[in-house]
């Protein structure tokens, strides 16, 4: 079931799972030959993923596909679970389809351009205009800002909840701390 849009897939297990948002980091086999031995030894080559809906557990066969760049080392998708461990598929989120993972990269992009066109931004206004003229809905600058701060409210609620401080937030904690101690120690 190979996709027309997708270079290439590759079959592998989910080897972290549930340390980066949205992300796992998937192993996959492979053999390489050494010359001098002249024999295939065993070797591996590990991928970070984009699991959009945070929908796979450490163990899990899943087939990766590669995509368009999510972030500086993200380049893969999951584009199936081929067979889950631990909890059944049925009690997860979906996996997005390709055409919804499409449609979703789309909307957002839209939604940059809307803000981009706003501040004169000549590309983002003729996007726009193109995306006008084959009947997509484009919204307003006031639901483009605001699912954006959503976006960033929804991220960072999860990393509070979990535990997870930005390197900034880290050395501001670290730094109140000293204040503190130092204060009780002149007092």
């Amino acid at each position: 079931m190979a996709s027309p849009l997708a270079s290439r897939q590759l079959t592998g297990v989910v080897v972290s799972a549930g340390k980066m948002a949205k992300t796992v980091k998937v192993r996959i086999a492979k053999q390489e030959w050494h010359k001098h031995i002249r024999k295939f030894f065993p070797s591996s080559t590990t991928y970070l993923v984009s699991d959009p809906n945070s929908s796979l557990h450490e163990g899990d066969v899943v087939r990766i596909a590669s995509g368009w760049r999510t972030s500086r080392h993200i380049r893969h998708v999951v584009s199936s679970i081929i067979a889950p461990f631990g909890t059944p598929i049925n009690a997860r989120p979906p996996i997005p389809t390709e055409e919804e993972r499409i449609a979703e990269r789309q909307r957002r992009r839209l939604a940059k351009d809307v803000r981009q066109a706003e501040r004169g931004r000549v590309p983002s206004q003729l996007r726009i205009a193109e995306a006008i003229k084959q009947g997509r809905e484009v919204p307003d600058l006031e639901t483009a800002t605001r699912n954006l701060r959503k976006e960033v409210d929804d991220t960072e609620k999860v990393k509070r909840a979990a535990g997870v401080l930005s390197g900034k937030e880290r050395r501001r904690q670290e730094r109140d701390q000293t204040d503190i101690e130092r204060n009780d120690a002149l007092s």
